[in-house]
């Protein structure tokens, strides 16, 4: 089920890094524009009778940014599934 769920996601993010490949770059930045969270994000859910409170904060000051992450997360899980 979770491998399922990781090659979906996998699936996913290679048609969105395709789609925007073939795009001009003015109409790449436009997507990402479009497509970022313009206020922190913060939201409640009820699970099991249980109110979870979530927010996120981002450092400015960051070495590494949200897409090198991921790239290391995704190479990281490859690497340890061979």
């Amino acid at each position: 089920m979770a491998e399922d769920l990781i090659r979906e996601i996998h699936i996913q993010l290679d048609l969105i890094t395709n789609d925007l490949a073939e795009l001009p770059q003015e109409d790449r930045i436009a997507w990402f524009r479009r497509t970022t969270y313009v206020q922190p994000l913060h939201f409640r859910k009820e699970i099991n009778g249980t109110t979870y409170a979530v927010r996120a904060f981002f450092d400015k000051e960051a070495q590494k940014n949200i897409v090198e992450k991921v790239q290391r997360i995704i190479l990281n899980k490859d690497s340890a599934e061979m």
